[in-house]
């Protein structure tokens, strides 16, 4: 059952990528076509060429849009190329010149089958942004691997909890390491207590730009240690763990004052809901386990992704 589930899945994506392609070439020779029209038959009249030239802008508007939609999850196989380049052969056929006919007048039949393409493209077009704009708005994208190693070690600290005295004892320590998802290692720490959590600011975007393909921004500031319950919180001490892998946020120190009014700004203006473009500055924490539910090291990758609504884990 689950093989023949996987077939029909990957054959409904085929589809739709074909559907895809045929509907951003379908606008781009709509648009190239009278606009060719006008440069193979000059001299007509301004009642003539003012119809082409609107057409032809007013699709190859519609493809610049429907590609600043689709184009990043086109794929463009052979199928898709073989569609595209089937319109284009077809956009040459028909501007190749012809024996001159006496003028047919249009007819009823003619204009509505036209029209019925037409909007039949058109329908074609909105179902296939439906798709395109649901994969952007629920796609997770790695940004760093965390590895929890099950290595154990020792480590001799010195802290002071709020309001208790000073204590210097030998706390177990797991080490852990932090590589991006192309496996580049970005830091590597023993760290001490029960959880290890990435820190790190996003910047949420709109929907609108998520569905054209422009993912939300991020820095990945530094990873700490945590703990599983209230008291061992609040009585034992805490490790930061710097990361150098930045991301598209991570600027350089004497831009970071400006950034930051930048941001602020964004977060007030965004506060009732009124941002257009940025919709929220948040700082975003996923934590890891370093030990099972016995307090046993644990052995396990686990992925920080950016998604829709910040920073995760998976």
């Amino acid at each position: 059952m689950e093989p023949l589930l996987a077939s029909l899945l990957g054959f409904v994506a085929r589809v739709a990528n074909l559907a895809s392609a045929f509907v951003l070439s379908a606008f781009i020779v709509l648009g190239i076509r009278p606009l060719a029209m006008i440069f193979r038959d000059p001299g007509r009249r301004a009642s003539t060429v003012a119809p082409r030239l609107l057409g032809g802008l007013v699709f190859l508007g519609l493809g610049l849009l429907y590609a600043a939609f689709t184009l990043h999850a086109l794929v463009w196989d052979a199928f898709a190329v073989g569609l595209a380049a089937a319109l284009a052969l077809a956009l040459v056929a028909s501007l190749v010149p012809r024996p001159r006919r006496a003028a047919r007048r249009v007819s009823l039949v003619g204009f509505l089958t036209q029209l019925s393409l037409l909007l039949a493209l058109l329908l074609m077009a909105a179902l296939t942004l439906m798709r395109a704009g649901f994969l952007s708005l629920t796609e997770d994208r790695p940004v760093l691997i965390v590895d929890v190693t099950g290595d154990v070690g020792a480590k001799e600290v010195s802290w002071a909890a709020p309001d208790q005295p000073p204590r210097r004892e030998s706390l177990p320590t797991h080490r852990v390491v932090f590589r991006t998802p192309e496996g580049a290692a970005v830091a590597e720490a023993w760290v001490y207590g029960d959880q290890v959590a990435v820190k790190g600011r996003v910047l949420r975007l709109s929907p609108v730009l998520n569905a054209a393909g422009v993912a939300n921004l991020f820095e990945l500031q530094f990873a700490h240690n945590g703990y599983a319950t209230e008291e061992r919180h609040g009585a034992l001490p805490h490790q930061t763990v710097p990361l150098s892998c930045g991301g598209p946020l991570a600027v350089h120190p004497w831009w970071r004052p400006i950034q930051a009014r930048l941001l602020e700004a964004w977060e007030k203006g965004t506060e009732s809901g009124s941002g257009l473009w940025v919709r929220s500055a948040t700082t975003e924490s996923t934590y890891f386990p370093l030990v099972d539910g016995s307090g046993r090291p644990m052995r396990r990758s686990f992925r920080v992704v950016l998604t829709p609504g910040g920073l995760s884990a998976s």
